[in-house]
């Protein structure tokens, strides 16, 4: 296992970057929206970054449908929509987790590896200390 202080080092960089990676990214996810339409093009529905609805519109012969086929409708653009805003937010937050979640082994070694066990009080004080430099939680 790699000592608990260079492995620590190691990780503060990886979350440097990863800030500079999301200095942008909360704005740009909050502007995001997808528009996606039935297969007939009757409906197209638009949701935001969390999927959630956010407008609906019908060509004058989705009114003709019935109140049952109307209903499928909504909710194939709504289906589609959703995963095209998926794939959005997947293709701006690519190998953000990885990149965290690689360091982390490193710092506290393999499940029943207990050798950093003798400088665990220091390292809990790098995190302390590493902890103010971290970005608040999202409003």
């Amino acid at each position: 296992m790699t000592d608990p202080m260079s492995a620590f080092d190691a990780l503060a960089g990886r979350i440097a970057d990863i800030e500079r990676r999301f200095a942008g990214l909360r704005d740009d996810l909050t502007e995001l929206s997808a528009t996606a339409s039935d297969e007939s093009g009757l409906v197209s529905a638009t949701v935001d970054a969390t999927g959630a609805l956010t407008g609906v519109t019908f060509a004058p012969a989705a009114l003709r449908a019935g109140t049952e086929a109307l209903a499928e409708l909504v909710l194939e653009a709504y289906g589609r929509a959703r995963a095209t805003a998926t794939e959005q937010v997947e293709e701006r937050t690519e190998g953000l987790d990885a990149t965290l979640g690689a360091g982390l082994g490193e710092l506290f070694g393999k499940p029943g590896d207990f050798s950093a066990l003798g400088r665990l009080e220091e390292t809990i004080g790098r995190l302390g200390r590493l902890d103010g430099r971290l970005p608040g939680s999202p409003a």
